[in-house]
């Protein structure tokens, strides 16, 4: 069925997170397949924020966000399902259908809540935008919390 499944997550939304983690672990225990957890920081592009962001808080911040991520795997996705991780900075969707295809993902598996009225990283634009160019399959989750 699916090799490679690869995980999106919000780290700031973890409740969410673990959920839709939980869902591709179920597939990913059917076939034996890995799965890829990937986390996307907001870069620094804006002119006007990047002037005023040095390397050494780029440096921080990254390392704060890979141990969020760390610490969000560590506690939510112990099993028998090989998992890895990866942290990219750059824009949400970009990001992940770079990973996506440089990984070989068979299987992406995404998040969006429409009901919601706070802007998440997987807002609608961002999963519609992965559903639509991803080169591989794209199961999309809605209201996990439910």
């Amino acid at each position: 069925m699916f090799n490679k499944i690869l995980v999106p997550i919000d780290i700031d939304y973890p409740r969410t997170s673990k959920a839709v983690y939980d869902n591709a672990a179920e597939l990913a225990s059917l076939s034996g397949a890995e799965i890829k957890i990937v986390s996307v920081m907001p870069g620094f592009t804006m002119p006007i924020v990047a002037s005023y962001v040095t390397e050494e808080i780029k440096t921080e911040a990254r390392n704060h966000f890979k141990a969020s991520l760390e610490k969000f795997i560590e506690e939510n996705c112990q099993g028998a399902t090989k998992v890895t991780h990866k942290v990219m900075v750059g824009k949400h969707y970009e990001e992940i259908l770079k990973m996506a295809e440089k990984w070989g993902a068979d299987l992406i598996v995404v998040y969006h809540n429409h009901r919601r009225r706070i802007n998440e990283a997987f807002s609608q634009n961002c999963a519609q935008k992965i559903v639509k160019n991803a080169e591989c399959s794209v199961l999309r989750l809605r209201n996990v919390l439910n």
